[in-house]
């Protein structure tokens, strides 16, 4: 088996060591030429006009085996190939009775998914799915294993507790689903489960490897370890990663339904955006675990199925899934009430904006009526004091004395005090 093996740089007493005359020498040249250009293709990977360094140094690879029940950690492929964890990976798949082992790789790369498609005979579909960060949420029967792709949630926060984008590290298949800190990423999740044992590709933020491996060692009875179970146990945990989310789902929708008769005016205004996060927020919960209930509906009717596949368990391992079901379904059911409950409240708190308005707008026409009314009965006086402005004759200007003036001034204020009355009474002022 030719696995991927760490090159060397140009220059390195390998090198010289094997710059030696004659045909040898010459292909030998050739070969490290092929391995110098194989070296920078998986040291690259092209992304629009952009490239990324592949090889990190941070701890990716994680092998569990129930022999020992302790997690190895591995930075590089070098690291794996130097403890020979693939070639136990590859002769517990052909030895029956075998410790069932479990390798877990954090936010696959293209150098990855070719090393393990050639070390365990991984079908071209199902690495073209991994490499491409398939989100389709399927169940896949090959010759020698299976595959199930689930979404999971992820979360990154850095240090100002805010969340941030979890794509910017190399092979995260991480969506940022909204602006929203709240809404959690969801991001692909592929388990490949062996006779032996299991090959997992997890995205960065999950937990979901520590979790399980801590429920394999408390494990009352040991016997019952097997690639099937690692893969029910898997699915449980990220069945029930949604869990803490239905609850502030929950907390939240309650808190906005009570707030909404009783707010103010202003505080109503504040609860909108809210409630469209929160939506947002359940719809997102609900899209990812919708696709997860045909997956499991069509994985156990494949394991039911008379003419099923030697890969496919069966027994007891079809329980365990009907348990998973039970919760699946539960938690969409929450989520669906939830759903409904905050539709309730924005349609409440739109209402009681409506209502608002329509009640500032009839405030608003009724003061202009009375302006109206009122500009009615004052107008017209400003023609009749004009007028004594003007170049015409008026009556009492050949007269001395006050009396004309103060009659006509009492004339006006009379006939603004009876428009007024008279407006007052038929409820126009």
């Amino acid at each position: 088996m030719n696995l991927p093996q760490p090159y060397k740089a140009m220059g390195s007493p390998h090198r010289q060591a094997d710059d030696s005359g004659g045909i040898d020498g010459i292909e030998t040249r050739k070969r490290r030429h092929s391995y110098e250009v194989n070296h920078i293709v998986l040291q690259q990977r092209i992304n629009g006009n952009q490239m990324y360094p592949i090889e990190m140094k941070s701890p990716r690879y994680t092998f569990f085996t129930s022999q020992t029940q302790e997690a190895h950690v591995f930075s590089t492929w070098e690291d794996i190939l130097n403890s020979k964890v693939l070639s136990h990976l590859t002769v517990s798949i052909k030895v029956p009775g075998a410790p069932v082992w479990w390798l877990d790789i954090r936010d696959a790369t293209q150098r990855d998914v070719a090393v393990v498609s050639q070390a365990l005979s991984i079908h071209p579909l199902t690495a073209e799915d991994i490499a491409t960060r398939e989100t389709r949420e399927k169940v896949e029967v090959f010759r020698n294993y299976y595959l199930i792709s689930f979404q999971t949630l992820v979360s990154f926060v850095n240090d100002d507790s805010e969340s941030v984008d979890a794509g910017t590290g190399q092979g995260q298949g991480c969506i940022r689903s909204s602006t929203a800190s709240s809404i959690p990423y969801s991001a692909e999740f592929y388990i490949l489960v062996f006779n032996g044992g299991t090959v997992t590709f997890s995205p960065s933020g999950c937990g979901h490897m520590a979790r399980v491996q801590d429920r394999i060692r408390r494990l009352h009875d040991p016997s019952i370890l097997s690639s099937d179970w690692i893969c029910y146990a898997l699915i449980d945990d990220i069945v029930d990663s949604f869990e803490p989310h239905r609850q502030a789902a929950e907390y939240e929708s309650e808190a906005i339904e009570d707030q909404v008769f009783i707010a103010r005016v202003d505080d109503v205004k504040s609860l909108i955006p809210r409630v469209d996060k929160l939506r947002k927020k359940i719809t997102h919960l609900t899209r990812c675990l919708s696709g997860k209930v045909d997956v499991l509906n069509g994985f156990v009717k494949r394991c039911q199925a008379k003419d099923k596949s030697p890969v496919f368990p069966d027994g007891e391992f079809i329980l365990y899934l009907g348990d998973v079901q039970d919760h699946l379904v539960t938690t969409l059911q929450s989520l669906m009430h939830f759903d409904e409950i905050v539709s309730r409240s924005q349609s409440n708190c739109l209402a009681q904006l409506s209502a608002n308005n329509l009640r500032l707008s009839l405030n608003i026409n009724s003061v202009l009526s009375k302006v109206t009314v009122l500009a009615t009965i004052f107008v017209p006086m400003h023609m009749m004091t004009g007028l004594f402005g003007m170049n015409v004759n008026v009556p009492g200007q050949e007269v001395d004395g006050l009396g004309w003036f103060f009659g006509i001034i009492g004339g006006m204020l009379s006939f603004m005090v009876i428009a007024c009355s008279v407006a007052y009474k038929y409820k126009l002022l």
